[in-house]
């Protein structure tokens, strides 16, 4: 097949990286891909190198100008792939201009109920299939947009395709701890609404027991990171949080935790940094407020918390500090489950069904 990806945003988050993973997966499978993204710094210099990708301003009400420069590229397209309702309009618009055949699929990354204006409406009728990556964002959604057929909505849950070996430093000794500490790892933006500065808190009442924090990503604000440190300070753990900063291969780093946290305080469609630390077999804590139980059993193959609790997060972080053996337990669980119920082969499977009905 000839399937054209539209890259949703203009910083790249996990729908971004959705987007590429899927992308290469089904070259791999011998499909024709391309792609497009909007103009944006952050977008194109993490796929300058990798992908050929083709610069449209989609977005906005107006979308003349985005379906001509969208028309050739979809022109002899089998599947038209979207991840963000507002490009909807334009892609239809460049559907009829170039006369091209293809279905037309979207992927709404996030969980939310908005209502979708009318004059938008008739764009999204149109749609093959609408794919939700969660049974929480699909039934939010619909509680508000029931003019939409029922049967072109489905749940497809995220996944992520396994990572390459690779050689990585040693994380201890960067940061100065011994081999018997325990890191704890966060993954992801570095910012206030995934929970971080909770995380520290609660990392304060725990302080008599041995660890070392570890935040893999980049701060946002830029200088988010200060804030944290003087959180820290006023807990009396700031020698104990430390900040890797960005890395591309943040997969191949998980496996050296003791135990994944993913705090978020705002509801998370389907987030996939709790996945990545299951798929490393590493014990995760997340907050409980999105679809993060559609995929995680409290006390089988993770811990859940309430979300912004930082007594419920240091209750959790005690138990598996403690307790060696049930953090390895719910590790090798959430590997298992991640192996049997949310492989990258059973996600690109679905999508192809998708493509293809």
């Amino acid at each position: 097949m000839k399937i054209v990806q539209i890259f949703p945003g203009k910083v790249w988050g996990g729908a971004e990286q959705y987007v590429l993973d899927l992308g290469k997966a089904l070259s791999a499978e011998g499909h024709e891909v391309s792609y497009v993204a909007r103009p944006s710094a952050a977008v194109s210099s993490r796929l300058k190198g990798a992908i050929d990708f083709t610069l449209v301003p989609l977005g906005g009400f107006f979308s003349g100008k985005a379906a001509r420069m969208l028309a050739p590229v979809v022109m002899d397209a089998d599947v038209v792939h979207v991840h963000d309702a507002g490009q909807v309009p334009a892609v239809m618009k460049a559907i009829d201009l170039s006369g091209s055949k293809a279905r037309v699929v979207l992927t709404r990354h996030i969980a939310r109920a908005s209502r979708t204006m009318p004059y938008r409406r008739g764009a999204m009728r149109r749609l093959h299939r609408m794919i939700f990556v969660s049974d929480l964002g699909r039934r939010l959604w619909q509680s508000v947009n029931r003019w939409m057929p029922d049967e072109k909505c489905l749940t497809v849950h995220n996944s992520i395709p396994d990572s390459p070996a690779a050689e990585v430093e040693n994380l201890h000794a960067r940061f100065g701890v011994d081999e018997k500490t325990p890191l704890i790892m966060f993954t992801g933006r570095v910012r206030k609404s995934k929970g971080c500065e909770t995380l520290v808190r609660a990392l304060g009442k725990v302080r008599d027991l041995r660890w070392m924090m570890l935040f893999v990503g980049t701060c946002k604000p830029a200088d988010y990171d200060k804030e944290l440190i003087e959180a820290a300070r006023e807990c009396g753990i700031a020698d104990r949080v430390g900040f890797y900063g960005f890395s591309d291969r943040v997969r191949s780093l998980i496996p050296h935790a003791a135990i994944g946290v993913a705090p978020s305080i705002v509801r998370e469609a389907c987030p996939l940094a709790p996945m990545e630390f299951m798929q490393g077999g590493v014990c995760v804590i997340a907050s409980d407020n999105g679809a993060q139980p559609e995929y995680i059993t409290d006390g089988k193959t993770g811990l859940l918390t309430p979300p912004d609790n930082i007594d419920a997060l240091a209750a959790a972080l005690r138990t598996v500090l403690t307790d060696y053996k049930m953090r390895r337990r719910l590790g090798e669980a959430g590997r298992a489950y991640f192996r049997s119920s949310m492989s990258y082969r059973s996600f690109l499977d679905a999508i192809l069904a998708v493509y293809s009905e």
